[in-house]
């Protein structure tokens, strides 16, 4: 495995990943909610590269196609490949309704992401104490998370398919 693969993800900067905020000044630079968001990009790119090592060396030998990890391992990419990108998303906008619909998607993500790592221990093609260390900082990743999420405002926009109202 070539580690200088690992870092994928880019580094979160300010200027690229912020919505264009030139007509508010300097404001945007204090917001507490993109604090947060930076925060935890930072974090995901620290469960994104653990992940994506776990799920690299993932026991692939048996014929058994379901359960040599090839097929875990393709669903943990999804998984983990789609956070980064609605983070940055949601970070951009001011809808709540796509900020909530982001944030689902993120919620989501992580826990199917969860369940195939747990799959990959259950079927013996990884081991426990991986699972233990990845399930910490998706931890750390979900408190984040919620002060995040505490942080968006609801405005009169209104979802036409009724979710987040």
């Amino acid at each position: 495995m070539d580690l200088s693969s690992l870092d994928i993800l880019p580094d979160w900067d300010d200027v690229r990943f912020i919505r264009n905020r030139s007509s508010e000044g300097d404001e945007w630079k204090t917001n507490e909610a993109d604090a947060i968001a930076k925060k935890m990009y930072q974090q995901w790119r620290e469960v994104f590269n653990l992940v994506y090592a776990y799920a690299a060396n993932l026991s692939t030998d048996e014929e058994d196609e379901l359960t040599n990890g090839i097929t875990v391992k393709s669903l943990i990419y999804q998984n983990i490949m789609l956070i980064a990108p609605k983070i940055l998303s949601a970070s951009c906008i001011d809808s709540y309704v796509i900020k909530m619909e982001n944030a689902s998607i993120i919620r989501n993500n992580c826990k199917e992401m969860m369940n195939q790592v747990s799959v990959a221990v259950m079927l013996g093609i990884a081991d426990e104490q991986h699972e233990a260390v990845i399930e910490e900082v998706v931890i750390e990743f979900r408190e984040l998370f919620k002060q995040w999420v505490a942080t968006f405002k609801k405005d009169d926009y209104e979802d036409e398919w009724g979710l987040f109202l």
